[in-house]
């Protein structure tokens, strides 16, 4: 454990011969040592000398309290795991001392959420500034009176200005040809009234 010191209680921890009638028989230990670790420096190092007969499979086991990693101190790769170091065995055969070195294995340590402090930072940010740049700015910025032909158009206000003026000329000139042709129509409704009169009277002139 690299992170913060855990605690190891050493009276849990228990050496048993699996192999063993019962399957569960403790193994006595001759030898502990123990070396504490340094605070997010050195890991434990734990020793223990204890004799197992031939053919045996024994079983250790010890508990422990593990403790969370600060935020700065997870790797890039933090959802990979932490590899843990490997275990060394040493026995003697005959004159010689063979030590194995098990597999390094890899725990998954709970990981927090990294982006939520950017989202946090981001929200508190945009809120800030739309707070603050509203409150500078009413409090910094003079109110004038001005005329509207000096107000300086941008090109977006141009825009919408000529298109305004190009739609109000469509409808004016369709105001005007709509009343060109009403004209139109009463012209011909008052040329067809005056003639009907006229067929009227001359058919009176010759029944008299």
């Amino acid at each position: 454990a690299y992170g913060k010191t855990p605690h190891f209680p050493l009276h849990t921890m228990s050496i048993t011969d699996l192999s063993s009638p019962g399957g569960g028989s403790p193994i006595a230990h001759e030898k502990v040592h123990l070396d504490l670790a340094r605070d997010r420096s050195t890991p434990y190092t734990l020793e223990i000398v204890f004799t197992v007969p031939a053919r045996t499979t024994a079983k250790f086991s010890i508990q422990f309290d593990p403790l969370l990693l600060r935020w700065n101190e997870y790797p890039p790769d933090a959802h990979h795991g932490r590899h843990i170091p490997s275990g060394v065995v040493s026995y003697k055969d005959n004159e010689l001392i063979v030590r194995l070195y098990s597999d390094s294995p890899i725990v998954y340590l709970p990981t927090p959420d990294f982006s939520m402090p950017f989202n946090v930072l981001c929200l508190v940010s945009t809120v800030i500034a739309i707070v603050y740049g509203s409150i500078f700015s009413l409090t910094t910025k003079e109110l004038a009176c001005i005329k509207e032909n000096e107000v300086k158009k941008g090109l977006l206000l141009q825009l919408i200005t000529a298109l305004r003026g190009a739609l109000r000329k469509q409808e004016s000139a369709a105001a005007v040809i709509k009343k060109e042709q009403e004209t139109e129509v009463a012209v011909v409704k008052k040329k067809q009234t005056e003639s009907e009169s006229e067929q009227i009277e001359n058919l009176e002139g010759t029944k008299k």
